[in-house]
């Protein structure tokens, strides 16, 4: 596996306007990511950095340690980017009531690359 730096990954966030990311583990490619209360970032994207991507792996890098099922996720929406620390959950119903659980406004359809409300 190819090592990933935080500038390839704050460029990719930028360029796609999200990612998934685990150390180590591929992106799921189905199933639905949800993010865990407590994690959030959100950052202007004008004071968003390289630095500022790689302060918050090292902020959440022994949260994410501690189970294979978490991932890091950023995404772009507008004139900010949101950080956060995610669980991917195969069923749709599960993860919505898991997003509802954990005062969640959405979760995210992997294979579908679609926002869903809750």
């Amino acid at each position: 596996m190819q090592f990933v730096t935080v500038e390839t990954l704050y460029a990719d966030i930028l360029a796609s306007g999200g990612m998934t990311y685990r150390p180590g583990t591929p992106a799921p490619v189905g199933g639905y990511m949800v993010s865990v209360a407590g994690a959030e970032r959100m950052l202007p994207v004008s004071r968003f950095t390289p630095l500022a991507l790689e302060q918050y792996i090292t902020d959440y890098r022994s949260r994410v340690k501690v189970t294979d099922a978490l991932y890091y996720g950023a995404w772009v929406d507008g004139d900010y980017v949101y950080l956060d620390v995610s669980v991917n959950v195969q069923g749709r119903a599960e993860a919505e009531s898991m997003g509802r659980l954990e005062s969640q406004l959405a979760i995210f359809d992997v294979a579908n690359a679609d926002v869903i409300s809750l």
